[in-house]
């Protein structure tokens, strides 16, 4: 019989270790196989090193290496270090509408195909979460807008009492020029940079589209597949199940779910509230002592101007595109069969030609009456005051809403409440503070404030069904994974425009050296009539927009309170070392009596605990030196005093890793705080009272809070900078990778996917390895990290596919995880396309902040044997079961073919079943997980090894056997006759 040749594709992690690392070896050694720069296959040479194949078990394996990391950091590494700075700021800009899309996939409700053939949403909260998505780019045109707009081209020109004309002395003298025009003209002319600065956004949101859409770029679909549909939004296959796994929907990785027509209608959207504000701050100087209701009833009963029904006119359109863009992105989800995709690109398109039209018209009649003098002095665009406001109580409510989704009367109860809130919340902001009308803007504001808490004790009071609290258990912030990702990525939108806006504010009020500079003015040569321009007979002052301001000082308590209750877990977390004072990996340490590696011992249980009186064995009373031991959950072991050198460096690695692993509860605790600063942000009120009750308080608190904020912003910019200079490296790392694997379906200006060309391009490789080889061909996916996300989703998309013989082509591939994070992070996070029933694993706890060992409690379970079955009979075919394993029977599970190392040293790496490692307290054996020494192998003096250094382990070596000889009986072998029909088959395809 003919040797069977595996193919061992390793993917790295989100390090984007080179091909000489995965391959370990030397660049002189290596050669592309095939691909581009973008995505790319490796192998050793054979003519320069005779090894480019290896023996193992009678089977002969050809190791390749897929290096995928350049596409989730495309766009700047053919530029130069300038180029490739501004690209990674400008990726550091859209990090919130990647944050925005994260919440689309955190959901507790995907529908992975259509439930009802006429309507198509994608689940319970796909539009909430899109209607947010557009809300962040409006909070974005209004933070713009008051840098050029409220700041820039208002405030920076007035008429000094006793200097006359006067400019910002940080101004080009260049623009003094138009000083002399009206505030609705300067303000028209500067409100073009927002309008382009979103352009741009769109404009690289539609390139990197294009960039990475499979039906032109890359086609991984095998010829003897039924030829797909082209890809529509959200569009349903007739074939997929009713509920199947997401990732092993057809066409998963090929869905466009946001396309240009949710791109057009957000554009339009920026474009039509520059209109609004623009307009109605015009028509409101036409009536400057009256408010919104004496505007109205002037208008209606003395009639309008030429130029006052001109502004009426562009405010109208405004609002009826504003509305017709939030209908057109929320009812973008409707079917073919109720609205065609044609039709939706073309109202799209035609929504923004409107918009355009709209705004170019506004722009052109102000700048041809811009000398006209209005009776307004007015240096302010007032609406910009209360968009922010709106914006953010909107998203705020969004926020709360996700709470309830996936739950049928608590959702009722949403649409119930936080409608009233927000009502309240609106008319209470456009009621004056004083007057008759103060006491029920007080009423009202605590009337908003009192509906939102009912809605959140709604979202969260507890849960009869034992099923729904079991499963909220194991997923990440108790099921709310969608509501704290919204919530950072609200915070996330108000630092960043926040730094712009305050940024801009200091740089125009510094004041300079030069002669014709004092505080911060420069005294324009060029007299103009007064009163034309803003700023009456007053000293000129450039106001500080408020809204950003509250937010600095709230923002400066919120980062006090996070680092005191940070500190008290990194507290509790050093009180003694979490190597001795837990249990670690399982490492088979003896054999036949013998050492087999002292180094290993580092890592083992029982090198660890062996001496200690309350870590004793469970099936002995004398421990025994030829069989590891297993640390009870009852005796959890204390921390020790004494140690040597090496043990001592594994204690702090892994106190280090320890103290990484509570990422989860530092996020609910910025979520939270960032509720909470909602509150005066999005009830002016409540900022107000604030402000007023800590008037000796606040006033330096906005000082210091400036000067943080303006540092965050500095050291942000500086390190992406300097990261792009020495690099091309993305931002934020595993934050980074994790926002660009999912594809985008919640904002269109979110980062792109390179998921949907990994994924595919592994499952193209492997089937190319399937047709060559026939039935002796065999593929492990060997993956590290982030890489595991690719594997993972590859052998999904493969599982329905046949090979050429007939038999299921996922039969002959295994599975090699090593330092991944499917467990605790995306399982947890992500639990629709991650959970444990798609993986077909036990879920997790989340780790505690406080406590040595943040997994104390979920290490305690795992050493209980499961008492019910992992898969539930009607849920789909999980990553377990189409690796051959089968876990209905928890006394006898058979182990897939899937084996993953993992070591506690590493920061981000876990087990894939639990933390047992290879046995249980009643001696089973865990079906996957493989504990791997902490003594790092390939360097030369002794080092700990931490989230890489897997590949050169023995450990690695003994699982891709195990592995190997699990593949030789994954398929039962066939006659002769079907082996030379399968051969002709072959040679007749090549």
């Amino acid at each position: 019989m003919a040797t069977m040749r595996v193919l061992e594709l390793r993917i790295h992690g989100i390090a984007n270790s080179p091909p000489t690392d995965m391959l370990c070896t030397t660049q002189e050694f290596v050669e592309r196989n095939q691909g581009d720069d973008e995505g790319s296959f490796w192998r050793i040479k054979a003519k320069d090193s005779g090894a480019a194949t290896s023996k193992s078990g009678g089977a002969e394996i050809v190791t390749e290496a897929y290096s995928w990391g350049s596409q989730a950091r495309s766009g700047g590494k053919a530029l130069a270090v300038v180029g490739r700075a501004f690209v990674h700021v400008g990726w550091l800009l859209v990090l919130p509408f990647g944050l925005c899309n994260l919440a689309y996939w955190a959901r507790r409700d995907i529908k992975g195909a259509d439930e009802d053939a006429t309507w198509w949403a994608g689940g319970a909260g796909a539009i909430p979460v899109r209607i947010f998505a557009l809300l962040q780019t409006l909070f974005y045109t209004v933070g713009l807008l008051t840098v050029f707009v409220h700041l820039i081209g208002l405030q920076c020109f007035q008429t000094d009492a006793s200097r006359g004309r006067v400019a910002c002395a940080a101004l080009p003298a260049g623009l003094d020029a138009v000083s002399s025009w009206n505030p609705t003209a300067r303000a028209a002319l500067f409100s073009i940079v927002p309008i382009l600065v979103i352009l741009l956004i769109y404009a690289i949101g539609l390139r990197t589209r294009n960039t990475f859409q499979l039906d032109r770029s890359f086609d991984p679909v095998p010829k003897r597949a039924a030829r797909r549909r082209e890809p529509v939004e959200e569009a349903r296959p007739d074939t997929d199940p009713p509920r199947p796994a997401l990732l092993s929907s057809d066409g998963f990785w090929r869905r466009v779910r946001v396309a240009n027509t949710t791109a057009r209608a957000h554009f339009a959207g920026a474009i039509a509230l520059t209109m609004i504000l623009l307009a109605a701050d015009a028509v409101s100087d036409a009536y400057p002592s009256s408010d919104l209701i004496g505007v109205v009833t002037s208008i209606v009963l003395d009639g309008v101007d030429s130029g006052v029904a001109v502004a009426l006119g562009v405010l109208l359109i405004g609002i009826l595109l504003l509305g017709a863009v939030f209908a057109l992105t929320a009812a973008a989800r409707l079917t073919d069969a109720v609205w065609s995709l044609a039709s939706k690109g073309t109202w799209s398109a035609a929504l923004l030609a409107i918009a355009i039209a709209g705004y170019a018209l506004w722009v052109v009649w102000s700048l041809v009456n811009r000398e006209l003098s209005l009776q307004s002095l007015d240096s302010e665009l007032r609406g910009l005051i209360v968009a922010p406001t709106l914006i953010a109580a909107g998203a705020a409510l969004i926020a709360v809403a996700s709470l309830a989704w996936g739950y049928r009367w608590r959702h009722i109860g949403m649409w119930v409440l936080l409608p009233l809130a927000l009502a309240s919340g609106i008319v209470s902001l456009v009621l004056p503070r004083d007057g008759a009308d103060g006491g029920l803007r007080v009423v009202l504001s605590w009337s908003a404030l009192g509906f939102v808490l009912l809605a959140i004790s709604l979202g969260v009071i507890g849960f009869r069904d034992p099923q729904v609290r079991a499963a909220r258990r194991v997923s990440g912030w108790r099921g709310n994974g969608a509501t704290v990702t919204l919530l950072l990525a609200l915070l996330s939108s108000l630092m960043i425009t926040s730094v712009l806006v305050l940024g801009a504010y200091s740089w125009l009020t510094a004041d300079t050296d030069a002669p014709d500079v004092k505080d911060g003015w420069r005294v324009i040569e060029q007299q103009g009539v007064a009163g034309e321009t803003a700023g009456g007979t007053g000293a000129a002052v450039i106001a500080p927009p408020e809204f950003h301001q509250r937010f600095a000082g709230l923002l400066l308590i919120l980062l006090i309170v996070a680092i005191l209750i940070t500190g008290a877990g990194v507290l509790s977390a050093l009180r003694k070392s979490p190597a001795l004072s837990l249990p670690g990996p399982r490492i088979p340490v003896f054999a036949d009596g013998a050492v087999v590696d002292p180094d290993e011992r580092l890592g083992g249980v029982s090198r660890l605990t062996a001496h200690r009186s309350e870590a004793r064995p469970e099936h002995s009373a004398k421990p025994d030196p030829t069989k590891p031991q297993v640390v009870r959950a009852k005796d959890y072991p204390s921390a020790e005093s004494s140690t040597n050198a090496r043990l001592r460096a594994v204690a702090d690695a892994r106190q280090v890793a320890g103290l990484l692993h509570r990422g989860e509860p530092l996020l609910l605790l910025l979520a939270i705080l960032t509720a909470v600063a909602l509150v005066p942000l999005a009830i002016p009120y409540f900022g107000e009272s604030l402000q007023e009750s800590a008037a000796n308080f606040w006033g330096p608190l906005n000082v210091v809070s400036a000067w943080v904020l303006g540092l965050l912003g500095v050291a942000a910019v500086a390190w992406v900078v300097t990261n792009a200079v020495t690099s091309t490296e993305r931002p934020l790392g595993l934050v980074w990778d994790v926002i660009c694997y999912f594809p985008r379906a919640g904002h269109p200006f979110a980062p792109p996917c390179y998921g949907e060309r990994a994924v595919s391009e592994v499952s193209k490789r492997v089937r190319e390895w399937m047709d060559a080889e026939g039935d002796n061909g065999r593929v492990i996916l060997s993956a590290h990290s982030m890489g595991a996300t690719i594997a993972v989703g590859s052998i999904m998309e493969l599982a329905g596919e046949k090979t050429a013989s007939g038999s299921p082509l996922v039969d002959r591939v295994a599975l090699l995880t090593h330092g991944v994070q499917l467990r605790p992070y995306f399982s947890r996070f992500f639990p629709e396309v991650f959970g444990p029933r798609v993986l077909g694993i036990r879920g997790t706890r989340g780790p505690s902040l406080f406590g040595a060992d943040a997994w104390k409690h979920q290490v305690i379970d795992d050493t209980k044997h499961p008492d019910a079955a992992l898969q539930k009979p009607n849920d789909p075919k999980s990553v377990v079961q189409i690796l051959g394993g089968d876990f209905s029977d928890p006394k006898h599970p058979v182990a897939p073919r899937w084996r993953s190392l993992w070591r506690r040293t590493d920061y981000l790496g876990f087990p894939v079943m639990g933390f047992w490692s290879n046995e249980t307290a009643t001696g089973n054996e865990n079906p996957i997980d493989r504990g791997a020494t902490e003594r790092s192998p390939r360097s030369y003096l002794w080092a700990v090894a931490r989230h890489s250094d897997y590949l050169s382990t023995r450990q690695y070596r003994e699982a891709r056997d195990e592995l190997i000889a699990m593949l030789k009986t994954s398929v039962p072998g066939g006659s002769w006759r079907r082996e030379i029909a399968l051969r002709l088959r072959v040679i007749r395809r090549r």
